[in-house]
């Protein structure tokens, strides 16, 4: 076997259910520096694994992913320069310290990224690790608990800003921002697709996540370890209220969490210098990367076809059909990141396969951008001693929009192959046949909605519609002081409904006909 194959070896996990305390409470910098230090513990190294690391990244925190804003406020401050602080918390000097770019597929992204590296001789050792405290943040706010994480580091780093923004200004000023909002267009397609009422889809929410809760339950890094029923997803209460339809709370991601993992990479040949046991190493056998359009350009809002082609390139050059991965982890911020999975892999989604390693993102918990090097983490952990069997982790970020996914095992045939899904990248890139109308005027026909709760309360929403002359789609809002509308937009099923679209200055405007 070539000595630069690539490797992961180890793996750390880290997670608090405490209430927030100067003296215990650890910053997001502290919780990821403790998790890559228990993951170089991990690996069982006679040599000195620490001297070898060339790689730091750090997932990108949840309140620096809106650029030039604040995502989410911390009056606790944090630190200027993540990963630095991280490396110095370990007593590191890597040559690259990068910090991570928003979305959550950049945990298997950098896996991807990292694997390559190393088989080219690039990287010797690279760490993966990220945290989020906002359980902590948020629950020190409201019982008056003063912390401070503020740190000014100096030291280069490399900032993987994404250059592409997700969304354009016109789908911003018409709703396509929160991504809540965004899913729920796709979540309301699939289910007019499937021909269910609200409340036969919620039951079917239920029956997917009830599995994953039994999963968190008995995890001991789940910020939720409580199993919940197929109602206690599926039902409105006051514990799981309504947020934007058709989803209640616990249908979503909960990013209150106070979470941490970490990830080791390396290669064969200085794993066997550095005494690592061959019985932890952990191949990437394949791997793939591939985004989508914008969403107002895409053909079919009820899926992702970059989501398809990521997972059929990985499974084609694995050799490996589904039936024979014994261990799945799909991204799971909303449902129809598992749903969609599911139906381009002819995978069930009542509950009977398991599709999550960790318990997923509304049970385990939904550490920001690092959710999914949970399950990459757990994927370390659950391959050793299983010399045939097989994991698939398929990561998503944005709105369905940038999708990553790998296929792991304990063993390798033949020689590691850089692997290439730029065919697979152009194919969901191609030129869409949907014509856009940004300034839309005259008789329509709703394709999709979102409908928007405020503390429980109706607050309106947003369409996407095809204007009956041309079949052009355009995106538009409901005026603040329409009634009709918004009885519409909370009807059982408005898509295929009539509606008259207006458009005055920057929006466009929606009335029932």
């Amino acid at each position: 076997m070539n000595d630069n194959t690539p490797i992961l070896v180890a793996s750390g996990q880290y997670v608090d259910r405490n209430p927030p305390s100067p003296e215990s409470s650890l910053s997001p910098a502290d919780m990821a520096a403790e998790v890559a230090r228990r993951a170089l513990l991990d690996a069982g190294a006679s040599g000195d694994l620490s001297a070898t690391v060339d790689v730091l990244a750090v997932a990108r925190l949840f309140e620096h992913s809106v650029k030039d804003a604040v995502m989410w406020p911390n009056p606790f401050g944090c630190s200027n320069n993540m990963p630095v602080s991280v490396a110095n918390r370990l007593g590191l000097k890597p040559r690259r310290a990068i910090y991570a770019e928003v979305g959550g597929e950049t945990p298997q992204r950098l896996v991807n990224q990292m694997a390559e590296a190393i088989y080219a001789g690039e990287v010797r050792t690279a760490i993966l690790t990220g945290a989020e405290a906002l359980a902590t943040i948020r629950n020190a706010k409201r019982t008056g608990v003063e912390l401070d994480w503020a740190e000014q580091v100096e030291g280069e780093y490399e900032d993987l800003w994404p250059d592409d923004p997700m969304s354009s200004s016109y789908e911003r000023d018409h709703g396509i921002t929160f991504p809540i909002q965004v899913y729920a267009l796709f979540e309301q397609a699939r289910r007019h697709e499937l021909g269910l009422n609200s409340e036969a889809y919620r039951q079917g929410i239920g029956r997917l996540f009830a599995p994953f809760s039994d999963v968190a339950a008995n995890n001991p890094y789940a910020q939720f370890p409580t199993a919940r029923s197929v109602d206690d997803f599926a039902t409105f209460s006051a514990q799981n209220f309504p947020l934007c339809e058709p989803y209640a709370k616990w249908m979503v991601a909960q990013d209150a969490v106070n979470q941490a993992a970490a990830v080791v990479m390396t290669s064969v040949g200085l794993a066997r210098k550095l005494g690592i046991p061959p019985a932890q190493w952990i191949y990437l056998n394949a791997y793939a990367d591939v985004d989508e359009l914008p969403v107002v350009e895409r053909p079919r809002l009820a899926s992702s076809a970059a989501q398809g082609l990521a997972l059929a390139r990985v499974l084609e050059d694995a050799g490996v059909g589904i039936d024979a991965v014994e261990f799945i982890d799909f991204y799971s911020c909303f449902p129809i990141a598992v749903s969609g999975a599911c139906e381009h892999l002819g995978l069930p989604v009542d509950g009977s396969r398991a599709l999550t390693l960790t318990g997923g993102l509304p049970c385990f918990g939904g550490p920001g951008n690092n959710y999914s090097l949970h399950a990459i983490a757990e994927v370390v952990q659950q391959l050793r001693g299983l010399p045939s069997a097989h994991a698939l982790v398929a990561a998503n970020g944005g709105y369905l929009s940038k999708h990553s996914a790998g296929l792991y095992s304990r063993t390798l045939d033949g020689e590691w192959q850089v692997r290439d899904s730029s065919t697979e990248r152009a194919q969901a890139k191609a030129g869409s046949n949907v014509m856009v109308a940004e300034q839309a005027n005259g008789a329509a026909t709703i394709e999709s909605y979102a409908a928007l709760y405020a503390r429980g309360e109706r607050a309106g929403g947003f369409i996407v519609g095809r204007l009956n002359a041309d079949n052009a789609r355009f995106l538009a809002v409901a005026p603040p002081d329409d009634g009709a509308a918004h009885s519409l937009l909370f009807s059982d099923n408005p898509i295929g409904r009539p509606v008259n679209v207006t458009h005055s200055g920057d929006l466009n405007t929606f009335s029932a006909a």
